[in-house]
């Protein structure tokens, strides 16, 4: 029985989920797959997003440069892709990305996007 049928609303996806959707969409355009193990957090003006097993899938794809299959195709970059990112958040949160933070952990290998977002308009 759907939803419709049973008289429930379907699931209203939270801010966080509807960001990492985004974020996983990128990933996708530029590794290939959907990203595995992300999570998204939004603690006020900041949005992290972790990636367990780090930008490896990304950056081999990157690095592999363009293999002229697709001329129309645009070149795959790191500035790219950062800038798809931020450019993701932005218009799910409907706030400019202030700043970008790319970190790596050493350790465990994963990898924490931060976005810092501009402080939502007050009406006075």
């Amino acid at each position: 029985m759907s939803d419709e049928q049973s008289g429930e609303m379907p699931p209203v996806p939270t801010l966080s989920a509807e960001v990492g959707a985004s974020l996983a969409s990128v990933w996708a355009k530029y590794a290939g797959a959907r990203p595995v193990g992300a999570e998204t957090a939004i603690d006020g003006n900041v949005v992290r997003w972790t990636l367990a097993e780090g930008t490896g899938d990304v950056d081999a794809r990157i690095a592999e440069g363009d293999d002229g299959s697709d001329p129309g195709a645009p070149k795959l970059t790191a500035a790219g892709f950062k800038r798809a990112l931020g450019v993701a958040v932005s218009r799910t949160t409907h706030r400019r990305v202030t700043a970008q933070i790319s970190k790596q952990d050493p350790g465990s290998g994963a990898a924490t996007e931060t976005f810092i977002l501009e402080r939502p308009h007050v009406a006075h």
